[in-house]
């Protein structure tokens, strides 16, 4: 070190070059320094402990004044600059450090650390080379300095093959200087909610609530706290918002009435008010940390992070489904997505397949990098995709979601050039091979066929291809219904009130245009004789009267109707279109209003509450002169009769 009248001293065998050979001494082997150094260094340590890095740097730097080669002073006073985030000090002390014992341990794996951090990636890797070199043992900094130079191999070749996306800031209406990041959004995408933390992510005492934002001519207003009862005094955040609307999934840490540090919550639309959540409780909270929920579209699958027993190291993500017992003991989802470190921030796509979340223990480019995987037919999940640079970086990336046209995501990252503060929320599209299935809706209003007065009723959207169903209701207030329709996929909607007729609707996706929403108003008429409903979801081949396999769903729905009202006498009746003979028509009709009359009688109802008739072209409720009237013509319906 220049400036320093240096000597050669032989200590006990040890060789040093010190300032004075009368200040450093050797005791039982180890040096030994002035007590008065000794004591710089013990307060800097406290002051470094309470977060007084200020305080701490000087104590250190009176501790060197002291014993210019006092090396555990520099590593506390480099590990202070690196607490600070004033990483270029951070450095040149490590290097100091070096400069007096050229294999100590933490300084060479602190390097390594650093320059991955910085992007520095040949640095890095001498570094963590140099450190597993001079370090035989096999503990924790050495399994993880392995897993860095496996990131580093990562991030070399993905920086050579990058990823053609630009992510966008958000802008301030969205990101400020605190920490912002866990974005959701209901399906109709006009609301955006997001998590906002005070201070930065290593303050142990954070201050985080959830804020919403709402799209103005195509622009997000800027966020606002979503207050009580959802807010507290204490921290709330990560966020899932069901499809339609209705239920919000939440993490709230030491609130009163959790069962640990953290839990998951529910809080339900009431007549446009978010109710007093509620906890999940068990089997979803334990004592241990529940958090980060991810709710399918369906309604019926929650996905979240947990540290609890039976995992695989670290957090890990879990699932749990809901049925009629409620919801299930939650599944590890496995040793192909979970790992011996940190899995976070779950993200199920409404297409109910693509599962997006955050991973330090994957190969990755930093912090915690961003990975794809896919549900297979058997149920086990693909194994995970990193996104690539630059939609990962060597900082934190987390917590991605994305809209229902499968490609514009939203994320949160520290580490772009363009960042407002800490972790900022960006978006970009996704190249088509990281993509999610294209998923629709239907937004509808049911009400009262005379009254027109909004109705409260279950709705229930079946996949033909024999997928679980999605269980919802329309709103108590408003009586409005939003469904998820994936793109390749064809649906039965059953619409189902007490003392009313039930509705069903037909969507044949792979057939009709996906990218835009589907509205219907859908009127319920109260059971009453000579009323009737159209089984838009009974099928059959052209010219045919069996029944295919996917009027299952309508038939089951019909059955469920008679049992519940047995006291009702019905038609069966069959309708075509004016193609053929009238003869031929009415007999196909009646034969087919036959198959539905012989399903149920075979069900066992009654035959004697049941008729069938065929009235084959006479009764068309459109034109026949184009082929969406023929469609129309072509029904089979019910009627109520009297008894």
């Amino acid at each position: 070190m220049k400036g320093i009248n240096q000597k050669l001293c032989i200590l006990g065998g040890l060789f040093f070059i010190v300032t004075s050979c009368g200040t450093t001494q050797v005791a039982n082997g180890q040096v030994q320094f002035s007590k008065k150094a000794l004591a710089y260094f013990s307060e800097g340590l406290q002051q470094q402990s309470f977060g007084e890095y200020e305080k701490a740097i000087s104590l250190f730097k009176k501790a060197i004044n002291k014993e210019p080669y006092y090396t555990d002073a520099y590593d506390a006073l480099a590990n202070t600059y690196q607490k600070k985030n004033d990483l270029h000090k951070a450095i040149e002390t490590y290097h100091q450090l070096l400069g007096i014992k050229p294999n100590h341990y933490f300084a060479l794996y602190e390097l390594g650390e650093i320059y991955f951090l910085q992007d520095v990636l040949d640095s890095s890797e001498y570094y963590y080379g140099q450190f597993l070199r001079g370090n035989k043992t096999n503990d924790r900094y050495a399994k993880a300095a392995e897993v860095r130079l496996a990131n580093l191999s990562f991030a070399q070749e993905a920086k050579k093959n990058p990823v053609d996306i630009t992510p966008l800031n958000m802008g301030p209406n969205i990101n400020t200087q605190e920490q912002e990041y866990s974005p959701a959004f209901s399906i109709d995408e006009q609301t955006m909610y997001i998590t906002r933390r005070t201070g930065d992510l290593s303050n142990s005492r954070p201050n985080e609530d959830i804020y919403y934002s709402t799209k103005k001519n195509g622009e997000w207003t800027k966020i606002r706290n979503i207050g009580p009862p959802i807010n507290t005094s204490e921290n709330e955040g990560a966020f899932s918002v069901s499809a339609d609307g209705h239920y919000i999934f939440f993490t709230s840490c030491s609130r009163p009435g959790g069962k640990g540090q953290c839990d998951i919550w529910l809080t339900i639309d009431r007549e446009g008010k978010w109710s007093e959540p509620m906890n999940l409780q068990a089997p979803i909270n334990t004592k241990y940390w529940e958090s980060q929920p991810s709710i399918a579209s369906n309604g019926r699958v929650l996905y979240f992070t947990s540290d609890r027993p039976g995992g695989y190291g670290g957090t890990d993500l879990w699932q749990s489904k809901f049925g009629e017992k409620g919801w299930s003991e939650p599944v590890n989802l496995g040793p192909e997505i979970n790992t011996s470190k940190d899995e976070q921030f779950p993200f199920i796509h409404s297409d109910n397949t693509t599962l997006y979340f955050s991973s330090d223990g994957h190969p990755g480019m930093g912090k915690s990098d961003l990975f794809m995987t896919q549900l297979k037919p058997d149920g086990s999940w693909q194994k995970p995709k990193n996104l690539g640079y630059p939609i990962n970086t060597t900082g934190y990336d987390w917590n991605m979601v994305v809209s229902r046209n499968g490609s514009t995501a939203f994320y949160s990252s520290d580490k772009m050039p363009d960042g407002k503060g800490g972790l900022d929320i960006y978006t970009f599209e996704l190249p088509s091979t990281l993509q999610a299935q294209q998923v629709s809706y239907v937004r509808g209003l049911v009400r009262d066929a005379k009254t027109k007065q909004p109705l409260q009723s279950s709705v229930v959207l079946t996949p033909l291809d024999n997928s679980p169903s999605t269980i919802s209701y329309t709103n108590k207030t408003t009586g409005t219904l939003l469904v998820p329709l994936k793109a390749n996929v064809r649906y039965a909607l059953t619409i189902d009130k007490k003392d009313y007729l039930f509705h069903s609707e037909y969507f044949d996706m792979p057939n009709m245009p996906s990218d835009q929403p589907f509205e219907i108003l859908i009127e319920l008429q109260k059971i009453e004789v000579g009323k009737s409903v159209v089984l838009n979801n009974i099928f059959f081949d052209t010219d045919k009267h069996v029944l295919k396999e996917e009027s299952n769903t309508e038939l089951q729905n019909l059955l469920t109707f008679l049992e519940k009202n047995r006291e009702l006498k019905i038609e069966i009746a069959g309708h075509t279109d004016n193609v053929g003979s009238s003869s031929y028509n009415e007999t196909l009709s009646e034969m087919r209003a036959k198959a539905v009359f012989d399903y149920l009688t075979s069900s066992g109802v009654d035959s004697s509450k049941i008729s069938f008739k065929g009235y084959g072209d006479t009764q068309p409720v459109a034109t026949n002169s184009t082929p969406e009237g023929r469609a129309a013509n072509r029904r089979t319906t019910f009627t109520i009769l009297p008894n």
